[in-house]
């Protein structure tokens, strides 16, 4: 990493930590059963990442559920594979500034939006979809654990290097499935 991009990202994460804090949301631990919204958020690196998150909102919109998603696609032109739909959006390079804050409609119109759930399904380390999950106004909000994730999502799950996107996706799932169920559906 060359001494510039090793500022550009120091500054990026001190102007996160700065204004973290200032986000202010109503926190709820919500049950995929019970949302009505999920909002997800991903880095789009090849077609099978592509067809991971498609199959991956489908499900959810089959389980009656509203959902939006945005992927960061790292380069300048989008693949031919990476379609926009009604619930899929995309930005680039060109939508990021100096120190890779994510800018333009679809991100601001993103963040301002409060989805019951918010999922970041990014496996590496990505201050582009980092940035977005701290500065939604979701009210539970899910990601992998890692360095100063604490501070952004609700619900943390400890994945490996080996993990990979479906089992990710299959993991949370499963954990949105059982937490926070009600008494009814416990008796039953």
């Amino acid at each position: 990493m060359s001494i510039f991009s090793t500022i550009k990202a120091f500054v990026a994460k001190q102007y996160l930590n700065k204004n973290l804090p200032k986000n202010q949301r109503f926190r709820k631990i919500v049950n995929l059963d019970n949302a009505k919204t999920v909002g997800i958020i991903y880095e789009l690196k090849d077609e099978q990442t592509y067809n991971h998150i498609t199959r991956f909102v489908k499900i959810l919109q089959d389980k009656q559920i509203n959902v939006k998603a945005i992927g960061f696609f790292d380069g300048n032109i989008r693949p031919i594979y990476a379609i926009e739909k009604l619930s899929l959006d995309y930005y680039d390079r060109k939508d990021l500034n100096w120190f890779n804050k994510p800018k333009g409609n679809y991100v601001t119109d993103f963040c301002k939006v409060d989805f019951d759930i918010l999922i970041d399904l990014s496996l590496d380390a990505n201050f582009q979809t980092k940035f977005i999950a701290a500065f939604s106004k979701a009210k539970f909000k899910v990601g992998k654990d890692g360095e100063n994730n604490a501070a952004i999502f609700d619900l943390m799950i400890d994945i490996n290097a080996k993990t990979t996107l479906d089992e990710f996706i299959t993991l949370i799932i499963h954990y949105l499935s059982i937490i926070n169920k009600t008494d009814n559906e416990k008796s039953t």
